[in-house]
């Protein structure tokens, strides 16, 4: 199976799941673009439908009928076909994104670090270090800023904040209550209007971060013992009564308990035994350890699909909001 990852850069060790190349210094958005593959730009093409074969002497001519209201997004660079969209559809290209981000981080510190694309440029993302570090007791989370762009209709633009835990090197992110950690906006007008509003959620993901300290410390303070772990796990993993039927599901998901469960009795810090904090990181060394390395695709890629699409860590999510 190819990877779906396209291309990727990085501006040191790479931070995001060992992807990237590695370079020297961190790099400004027109190298950026260049070093990760991302400067061609897409525009739109009349999409055309072909309707039944009619002859004509010694060939054969096909009625062609242009589909109205619907647009192929069409990467210049070589053609290549990345989506069918509708006719409020405005392209966000890959430099005005790069150059949207340098406008809003502005003197922030932040800096590029990782920039990519999956699906054969159908979805592109960078990284940028917010330069913002956190940690608990020796446990150090490094914090960042995804963007991701989609070229075929199936996203928005987004930017989330991504905390990245220095130790395993998992993305961490909490949906702590009240709290905004990024925004979207669609591709249906100019980013030029929006850089007062991205600056506003910028500023409210840096507090996301200072909250997510306070999260950390509490999850560290907080006990889970043997029935509260067990009682936890039943809501968030129930195995069903075994049937003929289902025994291979019940195996799966009491294998996958078991694994869990070693993980949160040995800690990569032994002083977080028998925390909430030691039970949080369990279930996502689980997610996006153990059960990612299952199926073609490398661990690093499928890491990097679902935490572009938001879908990295639901045990782990339903396992917070139960601590």
């Amino acid at each position: 199976m190819p990877s779906e990852v396209e291309n990727m850069f990085s501006a040191r060790e790479s931070a995001w799941h060992g992807l990237g190349v590695i370079t020297d210094d961190a790099l400004t958005s027109s190298e950026a673009i260049i070093k990760a593959g991302l400067d061609w730009n897409v525009a739109l093409k009349p999409l055309i439908a072909y309707d039944g074969v009619s002859s004509y002497n010694s060939g054969t001519l096909r009625n062609m009928i242009e589909v109205p209201d619907n647009y192929a997004t069409v990467r210049d660079l070589d053609s290549s076909v990345l989506g069918v969209v509708g006719r409020r559809y405005t392209p966000i290209q890959n430099l005005d994104c790069f150059d949207f981000m340098d406008t809003i981080v502005d003197d922030s510190g932040a800096k590029y670090e990782t920039a990519g694309s999956l699906y054969n440029g159908r979805v592109v993302w960078l990284l940028l270090n917010l330069n913002k570090e956190v940690g608990v007791d020796g446990d150090i989370t490094k914090n960042y800023l995804l963007l991701t762009n989609s070229h075929d209709g199936s996203s928005s633009l987004k930017g989330l904040t991504t905390p990245i835990r220095v130790v395993c090197a998992n993305t961490l992110r909490l949906a702590i209550d009240g709290k905004t950690n990024g925004f979207s906006f669609r591709h249906t007008s100019n980013l030029g209007g929006k850089v007062a509003q991205a600056r506003s959620t910028l500023a409210s993901a840096l507090t996301y971060v200072d909250e997510f300290q306070v999260e950390m410390e509490r999850l560290l303070d907080e006990e889970v013992n043997d029935e509260r772990f067990e009682d936890i796990m039943s809501k968030v993993m129930p195995i069903p009564e075994p049937t003929l039927e289902n025994i291979k599901a019940v195996t799966r998901i009491t294998n996958n308990r078991d694994t869990i469960k070693n993980l949160f009795y040995k800690p990569e810090f032994p002083t977080h035994t028998n925390t909430a904090w030691a039970f949080i990181n369990a279930t996502s060394n689980f997610e996006q350890w153990v059960s990612s390395i299952r199926g073609k695709s490398s661990r690093t890629e499928k890491i990097a699909q679902k935490t572009i699409a938001g879908t990295e860590s639901p045990i782990t999510q339903k396992v917070y909001s139960l601590l």
